[in-house]
């Protein structure tokens, strides 16, 4: 059975954590502000103080160490990533969800969290947000239509999205389980406990810039 997180109400808790490469933390304020402006507290992981000298925000035991305290802790209500890139696969087998299950909560990434997403929806039926991550507030702005569409789904209220049609699209109209993600890191995961299952859903896919063989 589906399971949707419970929608955040003013005074609950976001945690962030970087489960992948490293992020200063200064360039996470954007972020951490704008939550709190939208009557959210913040809890910083330990990735988040990281000071690695590697492309990594931690070794592989420090990273799922984070993201395990963030996935047990009953008091959160949503756990946003810093950032993507590279590093989730490496830890994805050593997390546990068994807290998880009994207290969901609304993950909040894309690119690389994309084996996240797949993994939680796979085994436990438990629905997440491909959404902004904390990189992103600095793109655009917090007060972008994207960041703001992150408010609106974590609340519960209702949103929508308008984007110009691609010419190889087809017109009409569909309803269902919206499922999908990185197209390499969904290409990677087949074979996997993480591999996504997409019969009778719709499949969402997002790349740029990925070499064709990557995906082969």
């Amino acid at each position: 059975m589906n399971k949707i997180p419970p929608y955040l109400q003013p005074g609950s808790s976001i945690g962030i954590t970087a489960p992948a490469g490293f992020m200063a933390l200064e360039k996470m304020s954007a972020c951490i502000d704008t939550l709190q402006e939208w009557g959210y507290t913040v809890r910083l992981g330990d990735t988040t103080h990281s000071n690695s000298a590697t492309y990594f925000s931690g070794t592989d035991e420090e990273r799922a160490a984070d993201l395990q305290r963030l996935l047990d802790d009953p008091e959160l209500g949503a756990i946003l990533f810093a950032r993507g890139g590279y590093g989730l696969s490496r830890i994805i087998d050593r997390l546990h969800f068994k807290a998880f299950k009994k207290h969901p909560k609304w993950l909040i990434g894309f690119s690389d969290i994309t084996v996240l997403h797949s993994h939680v929806w796979e085994h436990y039926g438990i629905a997440s947000l491909h959404a902004p991550m904390a990189a992103a507030f600095n793109d655009e702005g917090p007060g972008s239509h994207f960041v703001n569409t992150l408010r609106d789904a974590l609340s519960g209220a209702p949103s929508g999205y308008s984007v110009e049609p691609h010419v190889l699209n087809r017109p009409g109209q569909a309803e269902g389980v919206l499922v999908g993600g990185n197209l390499s890191l969904l290409a990677h995961a087949i074979g996997t406990p993480s591999e996504l299952r997409t019969k009778k859903t719709i499949l969402f896919l997002e790349d740029i810039g990925e070499y064709l063989y990557s995906i082969d």
